[in-house]
């Protein structure tokens, strides 16, 4: 079987895999940009964090004073 016999209508095997090697790097590119969206904001460990952080240093100079 060669790759220019006709399948699925009217689209050669070659132009199929063409189209879903296309079709593979959008999705790469959308999941490249949501990883970047994600490692931009800021997590939920990280804000508990700095508020367990916040509220020691406050506590902290409170009893100093």
């Amino acid at each position: 079987m060669t790759t220019d016999h006709k399948h699925n209508g009217s689209f050669t095997q070659k132009e199929m895999l063409l189209m879903i090697l296309e079709g593979q790097d959008k999705i790469n590119e959308r999941i490249d940009d949501l990883h970047e969206k994600t490692n931009t904001k800021i997590s939920r460990a990280e804000l508990s964090g700095w508020v367990v952080a916040v509220s020691a240093l406050v506590v902290l100079v409170q009893s100093v004073m």
